[in-house]
């Protein structure tokens, strides 16, 4: 299982050799078995890679993240035709039946409200989101999932917090959301799905609308965890502790995995949830953060 979240934040050569990824400037060289890579971030607009590299990279389902002049990731690279029947998994997908599709972003909704309310509770806020996780509806018709998210900002926060207001608190809960956008998104492409074919989210302009649907319940995840570290700087250290958190612990399917291979489990689902034509997913739990132990 890859484990290893590698960030560049300096200028260097990055390279392939041998299966390893290697990192080269003037002062030092570190080299990475490629199998056991999950993820790259590439902050540093003066690094150079080569195409060759992110060919290798993509062709063993390493995200790649590359950052803009803000350092926030700006664009993802993914494999593309790496499932074996490509083909059959399109027509799945779009044979969903539209009623099922309301059901599943019904139960996205719900679960994605539990989850911050179990964010709210272990940041000792009282949790007032339970009362609405029963009014969501099929398709959530009547948008509580709005009217919950601005509940509940406010009470993780405080009062006067906005998600449109520019802010430390604001960039570090884009930078974390980005990473697991683009680590579901890799696990969907994976998967031979189309990407940009979305249960709710809809826009043309958007080739990851379903990324979009499935990151709404790990989101509290990175809400947790940025309020948990609201007094640091969001720095290079920031970033790289965001980056590690696809490593902490998360409960899914009666076990405790790595939020990594937790988006590995809920993908895996939504595909067996297409091919059956019945819910079948299977939803993370936010619990107390912590690395993950492997036993």
């Amino acid at each position: 299982m890859a484990f290893l979240n590698l960030f560049v934040g300096s200028e260097c050569k990055i390279s392939i050799k041998n299966g390893q990824l290697v990192l080269k400037n003037d002062a030092k060289q570190e080299d990475f078995p490629v199998e056991d890579i999950n993820a790259v971030i590439i902050e540093n607009l003066q690094t150079n890679v080569s195409l060759y590299t992110l060919s290798f990279l993509a062709k063993n389902n390493v995200a790649v993240f590359v950052c803009d002049e803000q350092h926030l990731p700006c664009g993802y690279f993914l494999p593309f035709n790496s499932h074996y029947n490509q083909t059959k998994m399109f027509k799945i997908q779009t044979d969903l039946p539209q009623p099922l599709k309301k059901q599943l972003w019904q139960e996205i909704v719900r679960h994605k409200i539990a989850n911050q309310n179990a964010c709210l509770l272990l940041c000792r806020r009282h949790g007032v989101l339970d009362d609405l996780i029963k009014q969501v509806k099929s398709h959530d018709n009547t948008n509580v999932e709005a009217v919950a998210a601005n509940k509940y900002f406010k009470m993780l926060f405080d009062a006067k917090f906005s998600r449109e207001k520019e802010c430390d608190i604001n960039s570090a809960l884009n930078y974390g959301y980005s990473i697991l956008r683009g680590v579901i998104a890799r696990n969907i492409v994976a998967h031979g799905l189309l990407p940009f074919l979305g249960l709710k989210h809809s826009n043309v302009f958007n080739n990851f609308n379903l990324a979009d649907d499935l990151i709404e319940v790990f989101r509290p995840f990175v809400d947790l965890f940025v309020y948990q570290n609201s007094e640091m700087p969001f720095d290079t250290n920031y970033k790289m502790k965001l980056l590690n958190l696809l490593n902490y612990d998360c409960k899914i399917a009666n076990g405790n995995y790595t939020i990594s291979y937790a988006i590995e489990i809920f993908v895996q689902s939504f595909v067996e949830t297409l091919k059956v034509k019945e819910n079948k997913l299977k939803f993370p739990e936010l619990v107390e953060l912590k690395m993950h132990s492997y036993e």
